[in-house]
């Protein structure tokens, strides 16, 4: 006869968790709370930006499921999270058009992500002319083309 062990509800919980962390880099609970705190939404509205129903993201948050099984929804999750940044700096109307673009995502691996347009607008909004050739000029010899990039950027208003 096997023995077996018969975890707790609390105890699986807590096992899912720390495999969302192996998963994520962290447990749903923390990035979803962060999200919709950055985001200045509700986990409800996370959940319609992600395209999941409300009552999964719960049971993702809680642990008692632990992974979203759409690569479309954690596409848009991994998206959400590294615009974070970016939308700390932004005015509700931009955040709002940045929650319906992630929304519009299809395709879990996008090739070639954003429009370029999207990205020179964001770095338009952080930061002006004179920052971005700042920033250029301190990413010179590590990332040249990047360099080139925040400065085309700068020069030319119309991009």
């Amino acid at each position: 006869m096997v023995d077996s062990v018969v975890a707790t509800p609390a105890a699986r919980r807590a096992m899912a968790r720390e495999r969302q962390k192996d998963l994520y880099g962290t447990s749903l609970r923390s990035l979803v709370h962060g999200l919709a705190e950055d985001y200045g939404i509700s986990q409800a509205r996370l959940a319609r930006v992600l395209g999941i129903s409300p009552a999964m993201l719960c049971q993702l948050v809680s642990g008692e499921r632990i992974k979203i099984g759409d690569p479309v929804a954690s596409a848009r999750l991994m998206i959400l999270d590294q615009r974070r940044a970016l939308v700390r700096c932004l005015d509700d109307r931009r955040i709002e058009e940045i929650l319906d673009e992630v929304a519009r995502i299809h395709d879990p691996w996008p090739r070639g992500g954003r429009t370029g347009s999207m990205a020179i607008g964001d770095l338009r909004e952080i930061a002006g002319a004179e920052q971005l050739e700042e920033a250029a000029v301190k990413l010179d010899d590590d990332f040249p083309r990047l360099a080139d990039f925040l400065r085309r950027v700068a020069r030319d208003r119309s991009a």
